[in-house]
């Protein structure tokens, strides 16, 4: 059976969407991939993350276990570690063997990619929620249901119903995945949340700046688009809002946003834009709310509160014109160099 594989409570699988995490509240996700190029080739990691934090990783052509913090090995002794990777090492053959299995007896085709996303996540109150999510080829595909211990079909096709009735005939599986979500995986993620506090606890304050876009061709009308960018931030969640005159810009066409993107030093960025009419004679500042802030927020205004007019458009205008010239100047010049030296010769 497929079930066993993805119900361990150390399995892996990909990302998938959930509801954001209320604030104060700690993930514990464990994502797996699997590429199945064709019927004896087939490629899979694992990872562990709590909250955004990689914690664990796992090649699976060696079924070794990586730990990616200096405190990711406590919970288990080293025997311990050593048999979870022997388990996984003959769960993860047979999960590959069904698989292809599967494959031949529906008549599916290669190439195809499975990921699996399974964990909880605990609240400040004392209550949890679980997750068990599984997707083919980027489509999610099949679901289990916490409250009613049955998995639902994410799709209409025959594949995604046949699978999700022999997954529901197999009652004591389903039990099983209850108790590992409800009890194992919250029991694991309050024992890492102690281990790693300090490097969950870690606070990255955010750096914004506010800019205007180039104004577009003259004779063409269109708005102009403020762009407030905010970056260095840790943890993940952050509020940006535009401020007019003073008041929250609501909802709208108006505004438009990158949503948030990692850093190569483990922050995050977002970029939040904003279109206002030419010469609306309003002021503009972005407000940002982070949880390193302490409470208070970060306010930048627009520096430049009147629009692109005639004043500024011919002053970019000659501006561009001298950088020009000075170009010209200098080609001419090195052109002028090399015709002064004569075939045979060489400058001093």
């Amino acid at each position: 059976m497929l079930l066993p594989l993805l119900l361990l409570p150390w399995a892996w699988g990909a990302l998938a969407a959930s509801p954001p995490v209320p604030p104060g509240s700690l993930t514990l996700r464990l994502l797996k991939t699997t590429v199945f190029h064709n019927a004896s080739s087939s490629n899979m990691e694992g990872m562990a993350l709590i909250g955004d934090l990689e914690t664990h990783f796992m090649d699976c052509s060696t079924c070794r276990i990586r730990f990616l913090q200096p405190w990711a090995h406590q919970g288990l002794t080293p025997r311990q570690w050593q048999d979870l990777e022997t388990m996984f090492h003959g769960y993860l053959s047979k999960f590959i063997l069904l698989m292809n299995k599967v494959v031949k007896d529906e008549g599916e085709h290669y190439p195809f990619v499975i990921q699996v996303s399974i964990g909880c996540e605990l609240h400040l109150n004392g209550t949890s929620r679980q997750f068990c999510d599984a997707a083919v080829n980027g489509e999610d595909f099949i679901s289990f249901n916490m409250d009613s211990g049955t998995w639902v079909a994410q799709r209409g096709d025959k594949l995604a119903l046949s699978i999700r009735d022999l997954l529901n005939q197999d009652k004591s599986t389903s039990a099983t995945a209850q108790f590992l979500l409800r009890t194992t995986c919250v029991s694991e993620l309050q024992s890492f949340g102690q281990y790693g506090k300090e490097s969950l606890a870690r606070q990255e304050r955010p750096v914004a700046v506010v800019f205007a876009r180039a104004p577009p061709p003259a004779g063409i009308p269109a708005p102009l688009l403020l762009v407030c960018r905010v970056t260095g931030f840790y943890p993940r969640p952050i509020r940006v809002a535009w401020l007019q005159d003073g008041e929250e810009v609501g909802p709208g066409w108006r505004l438009s946003s990158s949503g948030i993107l990692p850093n190569a030093d483990l922050t995050y960025q977002l970029h939040s834009s904003l279109a206002v009419g030419p010469g609306d004679g309003h002021s503009y500042a972005c407000r940002v709310e982070h949880s390193s802030l302490g409470g208070q927020s970060l306010l930048i205004p627009w520096g430049h509160s009147r629009p692109w007019g005639p004043g500024l458009a011919v002053g970019i205008t000659l501006g561009a014109l001298a950088v020009a010239a000075m170009a010209v100047v200098l080609w001419w010049r090195i052109r002028r160099g090399h015709r002064d030296v004569r075939p045979g010769e060489s400058r001093a």
